[in-house]
């Protein structure tokens, strides 16, 4: 009493050659599908990483030129602050230099001045020392020719003082 089941029936031989079939379509699958898949995915995968390093690369190396710009650009301050520096010296002291010298001119020019007035004034006074010597000397020569009297010795007073204002 064996009794089949048509509705269910199992063939081991189509089971088997079910799965020989599966089993060789994976081995093909694999050899010619996986593999080249899987080197264009590693492929792939070291690409981006050495895109990735090549980046990290650059922002290194762009973070190592800002600072080396940026140690410049303080250097070069520093070396314009030192000549603007230098520069504000040096004409204070030429600035200094033509004030000394200035007024080294100005008192050798006041000292001249102040000489040329003394001598001046020597000289007026050797004049007008001369000239009253003259009008001594005229005067004592008209009271030589006369005798004097009170009146005269007025006249000549008056006459002396007339001239000395007149010769001025």
């Amino acid at each position: 009493m064996i009794q089949s089941l048509d509705i269910i029936s199992v063939n081991i031989w189509s089971i088997l050659i079910s799965l020989v079939n599966l089993l060789l379509l994976f081995l093909i699958l694999k050899k010619f599908l996986f593999k080249p898949v899987t080197k264009v995915m590693n492929e792939r995968q070291n690409q981006v990483t050495a895109i990735y390093a090549d980046a990290e690369k650059d922002r290194q190396a762009a973070a190592d030129m800002k600072q080396e710009y940026e140690t410049r650009m303080a250097a070069a301050r520093e070396e314009a602050d030192g000549l603007v520096r230098d520069a504000v010296q040096t004409a204070q002291r030429k600035s200094d230099s033509i004030i000394a010298d200035a007024n080294s001119q100005a008192a050798h020019l006041k000292q001249k001045a102040e000489m040329e007035i003394e001598l001046e004034k020597k000289q007026m006074l050797s004049d007008v020392k001369t000239e009253i010597s003259d009008l001594a000397v005229s005067i004592a020569a008209r009271i030589m020719e006369r005798e004097v009297s009170q009146q005269d010795h007025a006249d000549f007073v008056e006459q002396f003082i007339e001239n000395v204002g007149e010769n001025k």
